[in-house]
């Protein structure tokens, strides 16, 4: 019943947020400027926008490293795995997927993946501390929100690096003390809260074995979101429109910040009022124009994501209802055996590689 209610309240935001973008724009005037479109620069955006992917799962591979080797294969199709899951259930199930799926490969227990996973998935918001020296040399309004987003992310990041230093030196009574702090939450609650500070707690042994590799990790960081950057950029340009480059990097980079907020399914509607509130509101470019990119971009993402999500099940051997059946079970399982019932490689507990 929890997740019968769940789906209906994100398909109701959903439909909220298409209903009040479409009374935001004049959807007439949007349709028209879809024909602006020059479809044969679909080709060379496709492989922008795949780069952007492939040092992605270039730096989980390096970041998943300390507790298990995987090849660049394997981790590009995990992670595009967790794109789609994360695309299609935006609750960042698709991290708790990935690892199940590692573990499933690899006998890898979740304790030591989970939190390499979600430590990924963070280093996707440094780019905003890039853009927060130029935020002085800004329209004020801009620079505002720069400064407003660049505080969020910095208390976060603040208080998520006092949680991981508070772990470390006291990882065997943390999620004890975890679950007395949450004394005024469900029991249901508490009993997920402290499972997931038990992984995280089991898997803080592997972060001082990434200290010589931060170069790697951050230049990866940056070389990714310059990728994603550039196919934004294209998009526009697609339609006759060519934004400066430090305009397209800001919007990248708030862009991104803003996956941090609920989302419907599929990013429906959330993904149109962003574009409106970035590249309307912000930089005061048309709204309908900007609401055909968005539009036509967020297709173009469903696609590619489904595309290339389903390949990559296929290449690991599984199907996308095992897939979100372990993001659903990640807090329930037994570090004993490969979660969920459906089909996909054979384990092999000695870390070697899916047969």
């Amino acid at each position: 019943m929890k997740t019968k209610l769940k789906v209906l309240l994100s398909v109701a935001l959903g439909i909220g947020l298409v209903a009040l973008w479409l009374r935001i724009v004049d959807f007439g005037m949007m349709v028209g400027m879809l024909s602006r479109l020059r479809p044969w620069l679909l080709i060379p955006m496709t492989a922008v926008f795949l780069a952007s992917y492939v040092l992605r799962s270039l730096r989980f591979k390096i970041v998943l490293s300390p507790v298990q080797k995987i090849s660049a294969a394997e981790s590009f199709h995990l992670c595009m795995t967790n794109h789609l899951v994360n695309f299609l259930v935006p609750i960042h199930a698709g991290e708790a997927a990935k690892c199940a799926l590692v573990k499933q490969m690899k006998g890898t227990p979740l304790s030591q993946t989970l939190l390499t996973s979600y430590l990924d998935k963070a280093a996707d918001l440094l780019p905003i501390f890039l853009v927060l020296v130029t935020a002085p040399f800004l329209e004020r309004r801009i620079g505002s929100v720069i400064y407003l987003v660049s505080g969020i992310l910095a208390g976060i990041l603040a208080a998520v690096a006092l949680i991981l230093v508070f772990f470390f030196n006291r990882r065997e009574k943390a999620p004890a003390l975890v679950d007395k702090l949450l004394f005024f939450f469900p029991r249901w609650v508490r009993r997920k809260v402290r499972r997931l500070a038990e992984l995280f707690a089991g898997g803080l042994s592997s972060l001082p074995l990434l200290r010589r590799r931060v170069p790697e990790i951050l230049g990866l960081t940056v070389a990714a979101f310059a990728f994603q950057a550039l196919f934004m950029g294209m998009f526009f340009d697609a339609f006759g429109l060519r934004l400066p480059p430090l305009t397209v990097f800001i919007a990248c980079a708030l862009m991104n910040s803003s996956f941090l907020l609920p989302a419907p399914p599929g990013f429906s509607g959330s993904m149109e009022l962003i574009f409106v509130f970035i590249f309307s509101y912000l930089y005061g470019y048309d709204k309908n124009l900007t609401s055909a990119v968005a539009a036509s971009s967020h297709v173009f993402a469903a696609v590619m994501f489904g595309l290339f999500g389903f390949i990559a099940l296929g290449f690991l051997g599984t199907r996308l209802s095992a897939v979100f059946k372990m993001g659903a079970e990640e807090n329930a399982v037994d570090d004993g055996a490969p979660p969920g019932a459906g089909p996909g490689r054979v384990a092999n507990p000695q870390g070697g590689g899916a047969r």
